[in-house]
């Protein structure tokens, strides 16, 4: 069933994903936090269960929150500043012909993805324009655009994400004129295919080009292509204008906010389009936007240094403009409170151009100099980002013009406790920050680069840069930048140094851009890498870590068995991280798959390898068995991306050293664009929204073990931890630990907990020996509460088992020690092979050793001699004759973990599963194998 291009398709991405971290020196490794253990031993209970609320987990609940986020949040969407007056006259273009015959109306954006060219015409009217000048402005155009007017070239811009106008003022007529764009395409740094899917680093041919892009984009509407991978495509996606002003105008508006000194600063850039100096002054006033205030109106500026008027040359000109501020109303995400400031050029009294911009007063700071070095600050209080990654649905809703979606999309993140989004690997249309600015979503985003950057590209990458920064630096909520994605090219592969970068000449590249950014945003917070797997960052100013890991997904260097016993990569010392992007797949709904999706990816019998781009057809047998329909793949994989969503999540959590993370996706832009994210394309919510939902809670109780089994008359120890995100610490408050079998409380006891503001930390342990029947299940429940008041609740399931007896004989010979090669056994050809680990290994062969037990029991099993999860499986076989036990890779495949065959007398077992005995699971399984 496995489809070939399918699985190339993830190629890219899961060889980046297992092949781990720098073993540069330079890094140390991030132990987990040793605590002294407070043991809290239950106590058999007859009292009553203390009354929590169900936490939710239907759309119904969500529809409900929604309508109750959105009143709450609509005074900040409102504009009470007056309206600004009007001095040019615009022409917003729309209609064209695309290459000489086909009509399109823009927004406009589709295919193919590489070297391509598209060719826009349209004739626009101008009226007489006198001593005016003339401009052409974009939105958005994608990738080398270069605009002619009446035959003549007005201007080249490359880049995707950066709005840029031209001055035509020479090439116009009144009367009619014609306007051709000509759009090139290119494949991108690290290399594309040219029907889109990304091949394998080491694998078949991709076509490497000179794009700067990274792998998010708006993608267009092409099943086979458009959806996946945010393909490299080309277009006009934002709108064209034909703009009159006059020859003295704005072009840009910027208030950096001081809150410190009571002040804020603006910067007016203004262009001459002649080459005669002008007195030019302004006037300037500011009110509340999203409030009733006027701080003041018509306060008039004559640009001036040292007795010395600034006049106005020719290009532009930027004057700065100190203004105080008192008692200013903060921006924060419950509060975003935000100011308009107008702006009117004039000479001699005469008013030119006028153009406002909004801004939040609020300061967002990182902190390198104390140890450990990275804590964020909003507007002097630390901070913890806890959010996700985005890919192309906010563009496509810009781009539809469909606002209200996008209102509803943040609010969707607000109420999944998220604080902000980073906007994975490219900037975005201001018209989504603006939202994010009115709603109090903060945001991260990221200059195009993934991987590689290319060498020639030096100057260009840094141009972008400048370019990044001047889009987002208006908008409060965004707090920080990030260069590139993942950089891993030259650093291990070293047959492309001609090409790209090498990573010291990548860290003179962020030098570079840390200049250009800081010249155009003294206060920005800058990240250098996001998903940092070649650190350390030598730089200057080093920047803080962030490691990426889908350690429950592709697997990957860091296991999970580490993650979740309190480990983390390895980074520079006395450094807060960050964690950019960790995630699993979870299907679509069947309903919503058999009505958006193309007939021939549900084919029977269904499989998940026939959704292009889809990961869970190749990656489930690590975590679960085959389903054998449409309705339980569904459900298996939305089923285990909310339980890693929850496992991970909460590790993350309880880091006290973790700074930032994001969950990998948030909303699909596509019917099947990433399966990763947690909602589909039409706000469907999978069980993992609701799972990160609770584990992002402000205030978050977990309980944790090494040991999901245990044997009878065992003592039991699940420690519990608080992770508290606010500013407010917790004292003198308990967990009330609860333990159920079934719905009865059986025991109970409670013990003293606190926690400090913004950390995590470990509070005590729930200890109990039960006596019980063979295989009874039990969940643990922990009740953080302040006097009758519930801060959170949790809870933990664990089975206990009755020991079984292993009787060894000599007619069975277990052989469970392998390296990968040939070997000689049992009469036949065994073939052993490294595999990618995993923890689980499948009981569905139907034998009779693994007959009693349940498809989760080999999964996740505990190494006494680690005191952690370990894997379960690092290598399998394969051998004709041999009849399979525990399968390694699914079904249908050949290699198998555990096998059997008879052979002169005896019986003989390859078993390259680990034999953990110290598992209940594991203890039953050998002493079956010993039946046999």
């Amino acid at each position: 069933m496995e489809d070939k291009k399918s699985a190339k398709a993830q190629d890219f991405f899961t060889f980046i994903a297992e092949n781990g971290f720098s073993d540069s020196k330079d890094l140390v490794p991030n132990e987990p936090i040793k605590f002294n253990k407070r043991p809290c031993e239950l106590l058999v209970t007859s009292d009553s269960p203390i009354a929590t609320e169900k936490k939710m987990d239907s759309k119904a609940e969500l529809d409900l929150e929604l309508e109750a986020m959105l009143e709450k949040y609509q005074p900040f969407l409102e504009c009470h500043a007056p309206t600004a007056a009007c001095t040019r006259r615009r022409i917003s273009l729309t209609e064209f012909t695309l290459d000489g015959n086909e009509r399109v109306t823009l927004p406009h954006y589709t295919g193919p993805v590489g070297n391509a060219r598209k060719v826009y015409e349209t004739d626009f009217y101008l009226d007489e324009y006198n001593d005016r000048a003339v401009y052409i402005t974009f939105k958005g155009a994608d990738y080398i655009a270069r605009v002619y007017i009446n035959g003549d070239c007005v201007g080249i811009h490359e880049g995707f994400f950066s709005p840029f106008e031209f001055e035509i003022t020479n090439a116009v007529k009144a009367g009619e004129n014609r306007l051709k764009i000509v759009l090139d395409n290119d494949y991108i740094y690290r290399g594309d295919t040219p029907y889109g899917e990304v091949g394998h680093v080491m694998g078949y041919s991709r076509i490497e080009g000179d794009k700067l892009y990274a792998a998010t984009g708006l993608g267009f509407d092409d099943a086979s292509v458009g959806w996946h991978h945010c393909p490299a495509g080309m277009g006009i996606y934002g709108e064209v204008a034909v703009e009159v002003r006059s020859r003295v105008s704005i072009t840009d508006l910027y208030v950096r906010p001081l809150p410190p000194e009571n002040a804020a600063e603006l910067w007016a850039e203004i262009e001459n389009t002649e080459h005669i100096a002008k007195p030019v002054s302004l006037m300037l006033s500011l009110y509340g936007k999203n409030f009733k205030e006027t701080v003041f109106e018509g306060l008039e500026y004559e640009p001036e240094s040292d007795g010395y008027k600034l006049l106005a040359s020719y290009g532009k000109n930027v004057y700065k403009v100190k203004i105080p501020i008192e008692n200013a109303r903060k921006w924060c995400p419950d509060a975003p409170y935000l100011y308009e400031m107008h702006v009117s050029a004039a000479i001699d009294g005469k008013t030119l151009d006028t153009a406002r911009v909004h801004f939040g007063m609020r300061s967002f700071t990182q902190d390198t100099q104390s140890i450990p070095r990275g804590s964020f600050f909003l507007n002097g209080e630390k901070i913890l980002l806890h959010g996700a990654n985005t890919m192309g649905f906010e563009q496509n809703a810009v781009m539809a013009g469909d606002y209200d979606r996008l209102i509803r999309d943040i609010l969707l993140a607000k109420i999944c406790n998220m604080n902000y989004l980073r906007i994975t690997q490219r900037p975005v249309q201001s018209e989504f920050y603006d939202l994010c600015d009115m709603l109090g979503l903060m945001t991260q985003t990221d200059l195009p680069l993934f991987s590689v950057m290319r060498r020639s590209k030096f100057a260009e990458g840094v141009r972008q840069a400048e370019e990044m920064i001047r889009l987002v630096r208006p908008h409060p909520c965004n707090v920080t930048v990030s260069y590139i994605n993942e950089p891993y090219g030259n650093a291990r592969d070293k047959s492309r140094p001609h090409r790209h970068m090498i990573r010291k000449e990548l860290e003179d590249f962020f030098r570079a851009c840390d200049l250009i950014v800081k010249y155009n945003c003294p206060e920005c917070v800058i990240k250098h890498v996001d998903g940092d797997f070649e650190g350390p960052d030598h730089t200057e100013n080093n920047c803080m870590p962030d490691f990426h890991t889908y350690n429950l997904w592709y697997g990957g260097s860091l296991p999970f068995g580490k993650m979740y016993r309190g480990y983390w990569a390895p980074t520079l010392p006395g450094w807060y991280y960050g964690c950019g992007e960790y995630g699993t797949e979870g299907l679509e709904d069947v309903e919503y798959m058999k009505r958006r999706y193309p007939s021939e990816w549900l084919r029977e019998p269904f499989h998940p390898n026939n959704i292009i781009g889809a990961q869970t057809g190749i990656q489930h047998v690590k975590f679960f068995d085959t389903p054998s329909s449409i309705e339980e793949w569904v459900k298996k994989s939305q089923s285990y991306q909310a339980f890693a969503t929850k496992m991970a999540t909460e590790c993350l959590r309880r880091d006290p050293r973790m700074a930032s993370f994001a969950i990998h996706l948030f909303i699909d832009a596509w019917p099947a664009g990433w399966l990763k994210c947690i909602m589909d394309a039409e706000r469907n919510p999978k069980p993992a929204y609701f799972a990160y939902r609770d584990a992002l809670a402000p205030v978050l109780v977990t309980l944790r073990s090494d040991r999901f089994t245990f044997f009878n008359d065992e003592n039991i120890s699940i420690e519990a931890h608080i992770s508290n995100s606010t500013n407010t610490p917790i004292e003198n408050a308990q967990i009330v630990y609860e333990l159920y079998l079934g719905e009865e409380l059986i025991m109970k006891r409670a013990a003293p907990a606190s926690c400090g503001a913004m950390t995590s930390e470990y509070s005590s342990s729930a200890e109990m020996r039960l006596s019980t029947p063979d295989r009874t299940k039990y969940t643990l429940k922990a009740i953080l509460c302040d006097g009758d008041k519930v801060i959170s609740h949790n809870t933990f399931d664990f089975e206990v088992f009755c020991h079984r007896e292993i009787k060894k004989h000599d007619g069975l010979v277990i052989i469970s020690d392998l390296e990968a090669g040939e070997y000689e056994i049992a009469g036949e050809r065994v073939t052993v092979e490294d595999k990618a680990p995993s923890y689980f290994a499948s009981r569905a062969s139907g034998h009779p050793a693994v007959a009693e037990f349940l498809e989760k029991d080999f999964y996740m099993m505990y190494s006494k001699d680690t005191d952690m999860i370990e894997y379960l499986i690092t290598k399998d076989f394969s051998a004709d004759g041999f009849t399979k036990i525990l399968l390694s890779r699914g079904e249908n495949s050949p290699m198998m973990a555990c096998g059997i065959k008879e052979y002169e007398g005896k019986k003989y077992v390859i078993c390259l599963a680990k034999i953990l005995t110290e598992n209940p699971i594991m203890e039953r399984f050998v002493s079956n194998l010993y039946k046999l």
